[in-house]
This record gives C-alpha cells, structure tokens and sequence, in this order.
C-alpha cells in the first residue's frame, strides 16, 4: 500500500476544503458589505419584497373578484376559511353565502392568508379596513363614499419600513421615513364604508399622494408615533 501517495491525497483534500471555506467566507463578506455589514439589513430586503408582493397580490384578488365574480364594494369579505370562530371581526353579512366574494376561501380569492411574522412585527396580524381615504387615491372627499379599503400591517420596524419606501421610492430626501399627518383608522371591514380620516403624511412632505402603499410612522390615537405601519389600498373609490 501506496502511504504516501493516500498522505497526498489528504493533503490534496485539506488544501480544496481550505480554499472552498475562503471563497465562502469572501462570498458571505461581499454580502454583509453589500447590505450594509449586517444580516439584518438581508433580511429587510427580503422581507420588504414579501409584504410589498402580499399586499399587490391582495389588491390584484380583490379586483379579480369585483370583475370575474361581480362582487360589490360592499361584498368583498376577509374572514378567513377555515371559520373557527377566532376571525369574527371580519364577517360581512354583504357577502354572499357561496363565498365567492371571501378572499381567503378556495370558492372566492382562494388566497391563504398570511399571518404575521415574528420578524416582521412580533406575529401581529393584517388589519383591513373601510374607514380612510387615500390621498388622491380614487374620489377624495370627506363622505363616506370616498373611503378605500385598505390592507394595514402594523408595527414594522423601522428598518423595513425605511426599506419599503425606499423600494417605492417614498421620502428618499428624508432617509425613506415619513409621518402620518394625523391619525387614521383601523375599524375592521365588516361591508360598510365610514370615512373618518385621510391617509396623508405630513403636508410638507406630500410624500403619499397618489400612492396605493406606502409605509408611514404613526402620530397620533388609535396610532403610536414610535410604530410603523404599512398599508396597501385594495380599492380606491
């Protein structure tokens, strides 16, 4: 037996094993480097590409079932399937009883909902609700048949907030961060539409005018200025 030729092949093995955990370790700094030294900065972008594309795909569904489906501003329902008794804020008894207007049931949207993650915002849930209009978002007035519906995902962390404007191209002058100008309201959807407040950042900023999602600090009740929340606008009307 050939000892010293297996002693090179070790050796041989040892010194690829040697340059593949290099070119690991310098592929993994590039990545630290690139997304600001941090895996969390990692995560953010992954993250903000989630919500932003669970929110769109929500607002599409929603559309998809006013059209193909002919269900009403009033019908459209976000009670989840299976019905376990722990989404009653959400029944709408506009809906109908095929559920073909329940975006969460295989016979309406057939969406699975996403719950919150822990990552994200401590596991807290989508809001959706009826009781904002958009800034110059659909018809703007202060009556209830300008109010949107509009998806909120509460208390995100300031950095995917910012990473979420900063994919929208929100309040780039101002570090991708900007404050609701009041307070706006998060009443669950249950069919009515009641317009309490305007979605709307700070008036010397503008920066939510026309946009249908968005990220804004909060201000005041039922808001906590030291939280951020996402929303998507599902309809504007």
């Amino acid at each position: 037996m050939n000892f010293k030729a297996e002693n090179g092949n070790v050796l041989v093995y040892i010194l690829i094993a040697v340059a593949l955990f290099a070119a690991l370790g310098f592929v993994v700094s590039n990545m630290m480097r690139s997304s600001g030294g941090s895996v969390s900065g990692e995560k953010d972008v992954i993250f903000a590409s989630d919500v932003l594309n669970y929110g769109k795909s929500m607002r599409d569904m929603v559309q998809y079932m006013r059209i193909s489906k002919g269900c009403s501003d009033n019908q459209i329902s976000f009670e989840r399937h299976p019905f376990d008794g722990t989404d009653s804020d959400y029944v709408n008894s506009n809906a109908p009883g095929d559920f073909s207007c329940h975006l969460f049931h295989p016979r309406g949207g057939a969406m699975g909902y996403q719950a919150g993650i822990k990552d994200v915002n401590g596991g807290l849930g989508w809001i959706f609700t009826g009781t904002n209009d958009g800034e110059k978002i659909g018809k703007q007035c202060d009556f209830d048949r300008c109010a949107d519906l509009i998806a909120v995902l509460p208390d995100i962390s300031p950095a995917l907030c910012r990473k979420i404007n900063e994919t929208l191209g929100i309040a780039a002058d101002n570090n991708f961060t900007t404050q609701e100008d009041n307070s706006f309201e998060i009443d669950p959807f249950q069919g009515n539409y009641s317009y309490e407040a305007r979605l709307s950042d700070k008036a010397t900023l503008g920066e939510l005018e026309g946009r249908s999602a968005g990220c804004v600090r909060g201000n005041t009740n039922p808001q906590d200025s030291n939280k951020y929340y996402f929303y998507q606008v599902l309809l504007a009307r």
